[in-house]
């Protein structure tokens, strides 16, 4: 992951530096340090490419380039806390000008700030002078390892496609018609008096075991033979209380908050639960990738699902033919998944590789080619669909035959079965898409991402660039789609030809923490003290039990970039954030907002969150105890994100969210105790999307944020607001200027028809518009 790190370092390092260079003047001796360090990078960026090479068979090469990363890090965070106090100093000043009546937009360096700001400034100095001396050394360093100076070829653009997947039944028929067969007929051990079967489907990684059961759990048949059809993805860490609560989410067809109800529910109320839904019912239960191999671990499960009518069936996916005996498949119900033959494997990546290419002139060439790649599949349906999304921006002879004869086949790696041909279409993504793909591993496996979420954390972490007044949520759609391409995502959930949700594959995950290392991690509390184990942890997923609160210390974790939290109600108590926010001063990211369901997560944003100088995102939505958000929050300049999306007692928005100039995300949707927005909202003209607005229309004054207001936020591009008044002020409605606007919902308040707020507002033509969520009207010229 080095070089996607240090590729995009220098880029960010630049622009901190030219947005400083420009506000203030640099105090002596920083300016030289920074030179310097562009200089070093440049030195290393030239030998980059051939480094990361050389790092999966030369250990001393891995080590060189992780300790250029912990540097590269190191560096960052030092200049963006130069940059960032630099700014508040600025305002400060400003401020203390303004309120002198005297307008400075630029004031002397020494003349505005104190010896103790002054002070400030020298200690962030010699950090940085530090840490370059550490880079020195390391550039130092780089000749001892002959690494050569090789130019970093962007990746083609690779062509969009639809989420049909190809591979999901090339060669698996003869499979599915056997599985059903076993799932839909009676035998001879049912006429004995064994009830529930249980048939498993046993293979390697990236066979598609679990396509195969998807397709087999969808089909018309199997769901008109059976009254429940359950999916419960089990993985690698076997939990029997999640297992039961997932069967009864199936069972009752539970979802959100209901779904959350069984999180206080001892084991024994769980199955005491699933007993009574099950008796006498005829179920199909999918246990996919089961790995647990102890047969005590399915003890008590087992004796509930004896208690369904006769005829109900369990499919077991796994890799561990010891799981399959242990669930109770006889020999005959275990189906041995095989590997495809080369030339199913030849089936799949080309219908992937060509598709939409029928009239390609230079597709005979490519097809003898790409038959000796399909041998390189080792008959992994998985490794055909991935390596077909690769070839499928290429074109050329010359550029199938690099693939083919690429040296990261003989490379020894982990799995290479699956991961060579993973390895090739990673290398094949931009640097910044790596990045964006590495840190969706943060999250547990089976984990259902939100579309909008991520992008919105990727922005956040400068995965999508550093210019804010560039689009960078249309570059976050462009690197997702790109990873959608290469067959890294899966599983979509498409609402209105939107994506909204979508998966990793198990085997991608795998390889996804194969390349991170222990840059990620996920820890599990069970103390009010939890260690990271390693200071090189930067993202930490934190899950803490029903029983348990957040702890009041981590230790090793004081250059954590992200932390998200996946804990119960009332865990996050004032006492832990207070230590979090004063020991963990690194952070960009925040997010208290899983699991969703439960209702009471953050109660209380202590003001130490002020010192929180880097952090661009906070996730704060379904804290329904929180009624205030503190004035310390509006000092963090750099935030992007703010959500609190169902933060249902939340009774004002902080006085001074106006100082918030680089916020582009606000969400206050379904915040019902808020009664007004604050004038100053005006002041964020680097939104780009507010969800939940309180909007008057019926005046404009200095005290609540108005429709004229909408006019001072030219790069809007999606609103969905509360129009609040007895009436509607048409001249001031009519300075809401929405023609940079994509998106427009409205909540009407009492009073205000529809036909005059259109009539006011005067919504340009291609706009999306409407007054609720599931109805938009379409305007003239609306696509």
């Amino acid at each position: 992951m080095a070089d996607a790190i240090l590729s995009l370092f220098l880029d960010q390092v630049k622009t901190i530096i030219d947005k400083a260079k420009k506000e203030v003047k640099l105090l002596v001796g920083v300016e030289e340090e920074v030179e310097k360090l562009e200089r070093n990078l440049d030195l290393v960026l030239s030998v980059l490419a051939h480094a990361e090479e050389k790092k999966t068979t030369d250990e001393l090469v891995k080590k060189w380039l992780d300790r250029l990363k912990e540097a590269a890090y190191d560096m960052e965070d030092a200049l963006d806390e130069w940059k960032t106090s630099v700014e508040l100093e600025v305002k400060g000043a400003e401020n203390a000008a303004n309120r002198q009546g005297k307008v400075t937009p630029f004031c002397n360096f020494l003349s505005c700030f104190s010896f103790r700001q002054l002070s400030s400034h020298r200690k962030v100095a010699r950090s940085i002078k530090e840490i370059n001396r550490r880079i020195d050394e390391i550039v130092k360093e780089k000749d001892k390892y002959q690494l050569e100076s090789k130019k970093i070829e962007l990746p083609k653009r690779p062509e969009t496609s639809s989420f049909v997947d190809v591979s999901k039944l090339c060669g698996r028929d003869g499979v599915k018609r056997k599985i059903l067969r076993y799932l839909l007929e009676g035998n001879s051990e049912e006429e004995a008096g064994k009830l529930i079967q249980t048939i498993s489907i046993v293979g390697m990684g990236g066979l598609g075991k679990t396509a195969l059961a998807q397709l087999v759990g969808n089909d018309p048949d199997v769901k008109k033979h059976f009254e429940s059809v359950i999916w419960v993805c089990v993985s690698d860490s076997f939990n029997e209380k999640r297992v039961a609560k997932a069967i009864i989410q199936g069972l009752e067809n539970l979802s959100g908050s209901a779904a959350y109800g069984l999180e206080s529910d001892p084991l024994e109320v769980l199955l005491g639960r699933i007993s009574k839904s099950i008796e006498g019912k005829k179920y199909l239960l999918v246990l996919d990738d089961v790995w647990a191999d102890k047969g005590e671990m399915w003890d008590s499960l087992k004796v509930t699902f004896d208690l369904g009518a006769a005829g109900s069936r369990i499919l077991v996916t796994t890799r561990d033919l010891q799981v399959a005996s242990i669930m109770g498949s006889s020999d005959y119900q275990i189906i041995h998944l095989e590997k495809l033959g080369d030339e199913e494997c030849w089936s799949i990546l080309r219908d992937t590789a060509f598709r939409g290419k029928d009239k390609l002139k230079s597709r005979e060439d490519l097809e003898e080619i790409g038959r000796k790649i399909a041998k390189r599949c080792k008959g992994l349906p998985l490794a055909a669909k991935v390596l077909g999304s690769l070839l499928r921006s290429r074109s050329t002879k010359g550029e199938w035959l690099s693939i083919l004869d690429s040296e990261i086949w003989k490379l020894n790696l982990a799995q290479k079965e699956i991961f060579a041909p993973l390895l090739l279409s990673y290398y094949d993504l931009p640097h910044p898409v790596r990045r964006c793909f590495l840190y969706c591993v943060l999250f547990p496996k089976d984990f259902e991402y939100p579309y909008h979420g991520i992008t919105s954390q990727w922005l956040a972490q400068g995965f999508l660039g550093s210019d804010p007044d560039a689009d960078l949520e249309l570059v976050g759609l462009e690197y997702f789609n790109i990873l959608v391409a290469h067959s890294f995502f899966q599983d979509f959930t498409i609402w209105n030809g939107q994506i909204y949700h979508f998966k990793l594959h198990d085997i991608v995950h795998d390889f996804g923490k194969y390349l991170a290392e222990d840059e990620f991690a996920m820890k599990v509390v069970e103390s009010e003290h939890l260690s990271t184990n390693s200071t090189k942890h930067r993202h930490l997923l934190v899950m803490v039990d029903k029983r348990m609160t957040f702890p009041t210390f981590i230790s090793g974790a004081e250059k954590l970039r992200t932390l998200v939290t996946y804990t119960g109600e009332d865990a996050l108590t004032p006492k832990a954030l207070r230590s979090l926010f004063n020991h963990c001063r690194r952070l960009r990211l925040l997010d208290f907002s899983l699991p969703v369901g439960p209702d009471h997560l953050c109660n209380e944003v202590p003001e130490e969150v002020g010192k929180l100088l880097h952090l661009r995102f906070i996730n704060l939505a379904f804290s329904q105890k929180l009624e205030r958000l503190p004035e310390a929050l509006c000092n963090i300049l750099n935030l992007e994100c703010l959500m609190l999306t169902g933060c249902q007692n939340l009774k004002h928005l902080p006085e001074s969210i106006g100082k918030l100039l680089n916020l582009r995300f606000l969400s206050t949707n379904g915040c019902f105790a808020l009664t007004h927005y604050p004038k100053d909202i005006r002041k964020l003209t680097s939104l780009r999307t507010v969800l939940g607005a309180i909007t008057r229309a019926d005046r404009n004054d200095d005290k609540e944020f108005s429709l004229a207001d909408l006019g001072n936020l030219k790069h809007l591009h999606s609103i969905r607001m509360k129009v609040v008044g007895n009436s509607i002020d048409k001249e001031e409605a009519r300075k809401a200027e929405l023609q940079n606007v994509e998106e427009l919902l409205i909540y009407l308040a009492e009073g205000v028809e529809e036909s005059a707020i259109i009539e006011a507002l005067h919504p340009p033509s291609g706009i999306r518009f409407g007054f609720r969520d599931d109805y938009w009207l379409l305007l003239p010229g609306t696509k």
